[in-house]
C-alpha cells in the first residue's frame, strides 16, 4: 500500500467503525422498546462514582484489587504516558499513580491482576501492522505514587497481526486474548508458560464472541469469562469458552472496560471519556431468563450454562448477518473510495 493510500485507510475505518456502531445501538434500542418487561431487559446497574482527573480521557483497561479494598486500577490508550492509576471506586479519586519503566508502550488497551501482579496488554494495533505487541507485568502497586520496572512478554500471531483489546485467563490460568473484529472477535490462547525471551504466540479456542470486542474479565472463582463491547456483553464458561448468555449493557459515551468485584456478584464498566462514570452491573452465575441480579455486590449462585439464541439476543443469528452484511458493504465502499483517491 503506498504512503497516500495508507494516510486515507485510518479516517475512513473510522468511518466504517461509527456507522458500524451507531447501527447497532439502532438496533438494540429497538430491542428494548419491543421488550423491555420481558427477561431480556438490560441487567440491573447503577453509576457508583464519576472519576473527573483529566489525566484519564482515555481509559481503556479496567481491574479491581482483591487486597486493597474499594480500589481499582486503570490506564489510558495510546499516545498517553506509562502511568498506571489507582482510583478509589466509591468516589472516583485518583489515590495514586505508578510510573511504569522499562515499557515502550504504543497501544495500551486492557488491564487485569492475576497472581498478585498487575499485566498491562500493549495488544492495540488499529492498522494491523505492529510487530511489537506484548503483556507487561508488575507487582500490584496499590494506593500512593511510585514507579516500578516491568517484565516483558513478547506476543505475536501466527496469521499476522491482530487489534486486540481484551484480556482474561480461562478456568486453567491462561491468558485469552480476544481479537476486535468487524463481525465476530476470535479467542485465543496463550502458552500455559510465558517467555520473556521468544515470542508467545496464542492459538485459537472456542467459538467466535462478539464483535468489536474493547474488554474482557474474568470471574473471581473462575467459572467465567465476560466479554464486552460498546453496547452488550457475552458471558462465557471459563473451562470451554461456550456461550452461556449475552446481556445488553447499560448505555455509555465509549463503553471500552469491564472488571469483576471480588465478591463475583458484580463488575464494574467504564468508558472512554472526560469526567467518565463507574457503573457496577450486577451479575448472577444463572441461566438466561433468570430475574436480573442486583447491582449491589452479592456472592454468586451456582452456575447453570446455557448457549440458546435467545430473542433479543446480540450473539443471534439475523444480528450477526445483518451487521456482517453491513461491515462488508461498507468496507468495499472505503475500497472503491480510497483507490479513487489514489488514482486521483
Amino acid at each position: 500500500m503506498n504512503p497516500r493510500r495508507r494516510r486515507l485507510l485510518f479516517p475512513a475505518l473510522l468511518v466504517v467503525l461509527i456507522l458500524v456502531a451507531a447501527v447497532v445501538s439502532f438496533t438494540r434500542d429497538a430491542d428494548a422498546a419491543v421488550g423491555a418487561d420481558d427477561e431480556d431487559s438490560p441487567v440491573d446497574s447503577r453509576v457508583v462514582s464519576t472519576v473527573t482527573d483529566s489525566r484519564i480521557a482515555e481509559s481503556s483497561g479496567l481491574a479491581v484489587s482483591t487486597v486493597h479494598d474499594d480500589l481499582a486500577y486503570t490506564i489510558n490508550d495510546s499516545g498517553n504516558a506509562d502511568v498506571v492509576f489507582a482510583v478509589r471506586v466509591s468516589t472516583g479519586e485518583v489515590v495514586g499513580t505508578t510510573t511504569v519503566t522499562g515499557t515502550a508502550w504504543q497501544d495500551t488497551e486492557a488491564l487485569m491482576l492475576h497472581d498478585g501482579r498487575l499485566w498491562v496488554a500493549d495488544v492495540g494495533d488499529n492498522l494491523a501492522q505492529r510487530k511489537d505487541t506484548a503483556l507487561y507485568a508488575i507487582d500490584e502497586p496499590g494506593p500512593g505514587d511510585g514507579s516500578a520496572r516491568s517484565t516483558r512478554y513478547p506476543v505475536g500471531y501466527s496469521d499476522g497481526p491482530a487489534d486486540v483489546e481484551s484480556l482474561a485467563v480461562d478456568a486453567d490460568g491462561r491468558f485469552l486474548l480476544v481479537t476486535k473484529e468487524l463481525l465476530a472477535g476470535r479467542i485465543l490462547r496463550l502458552p500455559a508458560d510465558l517467555s520473556t525471551d521468544e515470542t508467545n504466540v496464542p492459538e485459537p479456542v472456542g467459538e467466535p464472541t462478539l464483535l468489536m470486542a474493547t474488554d474482557a474479565s474474568t470471574s473471581p472463582d473462575g467459572r467465567f469469562v465476560v466479554v464486552r463491547n460498546y453496547i452488550a456483553a457475552a458471558v462465557l464458561d471459563a473451562t470451554d469458552l461456550s456461550l452461556v448468555r449475552s446481556e445488553a449493557l447499560p448505555d455509555q459515551p465509549q463503553g471500552e472496560t469491564v472488571a469483576f468485584e471480588p465478591s463475583g456478584g458484580s463488575y464494574l464498566i467504564g468508558s472512554e471519556g472526560s469526567p467518565w462514570e463507574l457503573v457496577r452491573v450486577g451479575f448472577s452465575a444463572g441461566e438466561a431468563g433468570q430475574a436480573a441480579p442486583s447491582a449491589t455486590p452479592t456472592p454468586s449462585a451456582s452456575p447453570s450454562a446455557t448457549a440458546a439464541d435467545q430473542p433479543g439476543e446480540i450473539g443471534r443469528p439475523w444480528f450477526v448477518v445483518v451487521s456482517g452484511g453491513l461491515a462488508v458493504l461498507l468496507l468495499a465502499l472505503v475500497g472503491v473510495w480510497i483507490t479513487r483517491k489514489d488514482d486521483d
